[in-house]
C-alpha cells in the first residue's frame, strides 16, 4: 500500500474548493467582521503602512481586512491552487486595482533569500494543516523582518485530539455522499448544543461569523474535513517562538474540551529591531 506524504497537496482536505464557495457570497458584513478579527490581533497601528504576508491566504479575506486596515502591500501565498483562484476572485471585486498579489506555493518551500523577509507575516488556522507543523512555524519564522511581527492561530490540544484526527482523515478521503452522510448529524448535535443553551438555533445560523467572516455551513465543513490535523499546547509554541528570538506580545488563550471541535488560540510574537532603533 502506498503511504500518503502528507505534506503534498493531494492528501490534504479541499480548503480551496470550499474557499471558493464560500467567497462567492462574501458580503459586506463578513467583510467587516474579518476586519475586526484582524484588527483584534494587529491592531490598525501596527497594520497601517506595513508589509503584510499572508501564509495560508484562503479565500483572500485577511488580506482584504489588512488592506481596509491599511497595510502598504499585501502578499498571499496558498499551496491549493483552488485558494489562490478564491482569493483573486474575492480581491478582484473588493479591492480592483489594490497593492496586492496572490501567488501558489507551500510554506515548506518558502524561504527569505528566495521570498524576502515581511514586517508582518499573518497565518490564521493554516500551519496545523500543512502535514509538518513545527517545520511549517520555523518557516514561517524565517520570514519575519527585523522589528516585524508574526501572528498566528493553532487549534487548542484537547483530549479528543485524536479522535478528531482519525475522523478528519475519514472525512476529507471520502465522496461527497459520504460526507454529507457525515455532516448532517455534527450539524444536528451543534444546534441541539445551542438550542440547550437557551439560544435560537435558526438565528445562530443566520447569524453566524467566524472572526475570519465565515458563515455557518462553510465552517462545519472546514472543521469536518480539515486535514492534515495537529494541535498545540500553548507553552509549547511560546518556547518554540523564543529560540527562534521572537517574544510573544499578544495572546488569547482559552481552555476548550473538544467534544465538538477545538477553537484556535492566537498570538502575536515580535522580532527585535535592528540595532539602533527602537
Amino acid at each position: 500500500m502506498m503511504v500518503r506524504d502528507e505534506r503534498e497537496l493531494a492528501s490534504h482536505f479541499a480548503f480551496g474548493e470550499n474557499w471558493l464557495s464560500f467567497q462567492a457570497g462574501v458580503a459586506e458584513a463578513s467583510i467587516a467582521e474579518a476586519e475586526r478579527g484582524l484588527a483584534r490581533l494587529l491592531p490598525r497601528e501596527e497594520i497601517a503602512g506595513r508589509g503584510f504576508l499572508d501564509i495560508g491566504c484562503g479565500s483572500g479575506l485577511s488580506m482584504l481586512a489588512a488592506l481596509r486596515l491599511g497595510a502598504r502591500e499585501v502578499v498571499g501565498v496558498d499551496i491549493d491552487p483552488a485558494s489562490v483562484r478564491a482569493t483573486r476572485a474575492l480581491l478582484g471585486r473588493h479591492a480592483p486595482g489594490g497593492n496586492w498579489r496572490a501567488e501558489e506555493a507551500s510554506v515548506l518551500d518558502l524561504s527569505p533569500e528566495a521570498h524576502g523577509r515581511h514586517e508582518i507575516v499573518h497565518s490564521w488556522g493554516v500551519l496545523h494543516h500543512t502535514g509538518a507543523m513545527w517545520d511549517a512555524i520555523d518557516r514561517a519564522c524565517r520570514l519575519v523582518a527585523p522589528g516585524g511581527q508574526l501572528a498566528l492561530a493553532f487549534y487548542r490540544h484537547t483530549p479528543f485530539c485524536r479522535l478528531w484526527t482519525f475522523e478528519k482523515r475519514l472525512y476529507a478521503r471520502a465522496p461527497s455522499a459520504v460526507q454529507a452522510a457525515i455532516r448532517g448529524p455534527f450539524k444536528a448535535a451543534l444546534l441541539l448544543r445551542v438550542a440547550a443553551g437557551g439560544r435560537n438555533p435558526a438565528a445562530h445560523v443566520r447569524n453566524y461569523r467566524t472572526r475570519r467572516g465565515m458563515d455557518w455551513g462553510h465552517d462545519v465543513h472546514d472543521w469536518l474535513g480539515g486535514y492534515p490535523y495537529e494541535s498545540v499546547r500553548p507553552a509549547e509554541l511560546r518556547a518554540f517562538l523564543a529560540a527562534r528570538g521572537l517574544d510573544v506580545v499578544r495572546a488569547f488563550e482559552g481552555p476548550t474540551v473538544g467534544l465538538f471541535g477545538s477553537a484556535c488560540n492566537e498570538w502575536v510574537a515580535a522580532s527585535p529591531a535592528p540595532a539602533g532603533r527602537g
